[in-house]
């Protein structure tokens, strides 16, 4: 096989898979609509079997017989006795409103809990199931009780026998009675109009002989006395003609009356097997009825979950962000769970070649150095859509992974409305960006604002007391006297700012940062609102960065398969190196 061809079928294989992937993570994220939609599948088939009224159904066996081509005479017309509709037209002939009406009649079905609603009610209760590929034909009576359903399959089939004799042949009342007049009654119709008699050209030359001797005899007659030689010779010969044709006519007759008593006796239908008594229900099938509702309940789980996906505009994956956002994926981080709010939570949280948060964030710090290759990622504003979907957290952590390269970095406290760096630090607060910004008169009055985080090379810049006018301090010249001076002093500047809605701080801080990186909670924001954002900062003159994914969980299923894999098939094989080592 070719090379192109064997890239091809890779390509395929892993397109695939791919796909399956992502069916499963999203059976696993959305799995409560699944097992929901199975759960009430299962639990109304259960409910409707278990409380449903059981219904009986009996069949009879009827074997319909194919009639041979046949002629029969019906006043001077010849009649097919089938043609190729002769099996659907018995179907019907077998569930018409006169047979059921007769049968409803015969059964005095009208007193009968199932039927009293008339022939309608009998008719919905009986069906005809044909036999694949044989003449055989079952007649299916349905009731609530087990007993009337055979009587009324065995009613009808019945019935449907009878009015198959009673219609076999199509012939005149007439001829009939011509033909079999009864006992003491004249025969009141001469054979001679019957159409059999009357279309026989022997007959009819026998006719027109004796019509021609009658016609010379009455001439005769007139001429001479009865007693002359060719009068007598004439009546001898019509006596000859006269019963020849009486003779003829007879076995013209007798031959009518052969036929159609061999089609009387005849009937090509006949039941087969009647109907017994069923011993156990026909409907409900329980155990049918809840492994169809299991089955149909899973896959209209699945369906309603992918509708559901494809409804939820919130960001979850790689594939929303680049998607959704047009923005670069710049990697996830999973949610992080502190014991206690401090340097030393966040130091524990990170460090260590286990602990997959920091390894996730320093993917991100790498990532950043690719994404912004050639532009200024010496400042970074963290900012988001709106609160609470940890762009701290991500500042706090992406300072702290930079320090580690041994970088010096400096933490800003860039929300002055609501900021809490000082508390995950635990450093005081009583001065700090607010006051430089609103009687700062030389950057190097900074230097006695920077707090120790107790982490090596990082500093933190307080917020300090929180001013009552923060857009118009972050909007004066000393905003970015302190930008300058901190790009002199440090070689990584990471602000935490704030998120774009409902406020405008983000894009005051936006004038002066080189890059922004943009936290996205996991499941949070619509994804229009998160691109309204986007968009906001664009405007604002901002470049960023990408987007980082925060607080994935494993049960989000787009994250917790990679991460067991990654955690247990990686690092805990790199720590056991590093032991060893």
């Amino acid at each position: 096989m070719a090379p192109k061809e064997e890239g091809r079928e890779d390509r395929a294989e892993e397109s695939q898979e791919i796909e399956l992937a992502r069916y499963l993570q999203v059976i696993l994220r959305r799995r409560w609509v699944v097992i929901s939609v199975f759960l009430i599948s299962v639990l109304s088939a259960a409910l409707y079997a278990f409380t449903a009224r059981p219904v009986y159904s009996a069949a009879a066996l009827v074997l319909i017989e194919k009639e041979r081509r046949q002629q029969v005479y019906a006043e001077g017309a010849i009649v097919e006795a089938s043609d190729q509709d002769y099996y659907q037209t018995q179907y019907q002939l077998l569930r018409s409103r006169s047979l059921l009406r007769k049968v409803h009649e015969q059964l005095a079905l009208s007193k009968t809990e199932d039927f009293a609603g008339g022939v309608d009610a009998l008719g919905g209760a009986v069906s005809v199931e044909p036999v694949r590929q044989s003449r055989l034909v079952r007649v299916v009576a349905e009731s609530f009780s087990p007993e009337l359903a055979a009587r009324i399959a065995n009613a009808v089939s019945e019935a449907y026998v009878a009015q198959n004799l009673e219609n076999k042949i199509f012939i005149s009342k007439e001829i009939m009675q011509t033909l079999y007049p009864k006992e003491g009654q004249v025969q009141e119709i001469s054979y001679d109009s019957l159409p059999a008699v009357m279309n026989n050209s022997m007959l009819q030359n026998l006719k027109t002989t004796y019509a021609d001797l009658e016609a010379r005899w009455g001439d005769l007659s007139r001429r001479y006395t009865g007693e002359h030689p060719e009068l007598i010779r004439l009546k001898s010969q019509m006596e000859v003609v006269r019963a020849n044709i009486k003779e003829q006519t007879a076995r013209i007759v007798q031959s009518m009356k052969t036929e159609l008593s061999g089609q009387l006796r005849g009937n090509n239908v006949r039941i087969v097997d009647p109907a017994e008594t069923p011993k156990s229900p026909y409907k409900p099938r329980k155990t049918r009825m809840l492994m169809l509702a299991a089955l149909f309940g899973l896959l209209g789980g699945f369906f309603l979950a992918l509708g559901v996906e494809a409804l939820d505009q919130t960001i979850r994956t790689q594939e929303d962000v680049e998607r959704k956002l047009a923005l670069a994926f710049l990697g996830s981080v999973p949610h992080a769970v502190f014991q206690g709010d401090s340097v030393k939570a966040y130091t524990d949280l990170i460090g260590g070649p286990e602990s997959f948060t920091g390894e996730s964030l320093k993917n991100i710090r790498t990532m950043i150095g690719f994404a912004m290759a050639g532009h200024d990622t010496k400042s970074l504003l963290m900012t988001s859509t709106h609160q609470g979907e940890g762009k701290t957290f991500m500042a706090i952590s992406l300072a702290v992974v930079f320090a580690q390269l041994g970088e010096r970095v400096l933490l800003i406290e860039g929300d002055l409305r609501r900021p809490n760096l000082h508390k995950r630090f635990a450093v005081p607060n009583e001065s700090g960006i607010s006051h430089f910004l609103a009687y700062g008169k030389d950057a190097s009055e900074l230097e006695a604002l920077l707090q120790p985080t107790g982490i090596p090379n990082l500093d933190v810049l307080p917020c300090g007391t929180i001013p009552p006018n923060p857009s118009e301090l972050l909007s004066t010249p000393r905003l970015p006297a302190l930008i300058d001076w901190a790009r002199r002093r440090y070689e990584r500047i990471i602000i935490d700012g704030t998120p774009v809605f409902p406020i405008t701080d983000a894009l005051l801080w936006g004038r002066h940062a080189g890059t922004a990186v943009f936290v996205v909670k996991f499941g949070g924001p619509h994804s229009a609102l998160a691109l309204r954002a986007r968009q906001k900062l664009e405007e604002g003159g901002l470049k960023i960065a990408g987007a980082v994914i925060n607080q994935v969980t494993a049960r989000g299923g787009h994250y917790g398969g990679y991460y067991y894999y990654y955690r247990y098939h990686y690092h805990y094989k790199y720590s056991d190196y590093a032991k060893k080592a």
